[in-house]
């Protein structure tokens, strides 16, 4: 019996191949990543007031605060699961959590939410487009989040 159990040699041989990912992690991260993503864009977009303005500029306006929005819950979320993760490269585990979280439950969304006048095929490219934008988000946040860890490196010598 090696000492530490199971988990010791399964997090030994995960830690000499790097490829295994904490699928727990990254399953839950997603699903908040999207969660507080659509919350924040959804309260970003209540709060920003559009009295006085044109309707092109009101619809600009709050087209920009929902993207705003989501950029920072899917930010905040894939930090956080770079930051959680135990097992493999944090920010692929960061990015792989945000990137799902957008496409479980914010494209959905967006796809049902959709104006009466756009074809599904629009929806669709309109979605497709969303994750194009909130990706540098998700990759910074990403890169955030598994600072942290990086800095507790061995063979630092700060």
């Amino acid at each position: 019996m090696v000492p530490g159990g199971e988990n010791h040699v399964r997090r030994q041989m995960s830690e000499k191949s790097g490829r295994r990912l904490d699928m727990p992690v990254i399953g839950a991260g997603a699903l908040a990543s999207g969660g507080v993503a659509l919350g924040s864009a959804l309260l970003l977009a209540t709060s920003v007031r559009t009295d006085g303005l044109g309707p092109t500029a009101a619809a600009l306006n709050e087209a920009f605060s929902l993207l705003f929005g989501a950029a920072i819950g899917l930010a905040a979320g894939s930090a956080c699961v770079a930051f959680a993760v135990r097992t493999g490269a944090p920010i692929v585990s960061g990015v792989v959590a945000g990137v799902l979280g957008y496409a479980i439950i914010l494209a959905p969304v967006l796809i049902a939410t959709a104006p009466s006048d756009f074809s599904v095929s629009e929806s669709i490219s309109t979605a497709a487009l969303g994750a194009v934008l909130v990706t540098p988000a998700i990759v910074l946040g990403a890169a955030l989040g598994a600072l942290p860890r990086s800095r507790d490196a061995p063979g630092r010598d700060d």
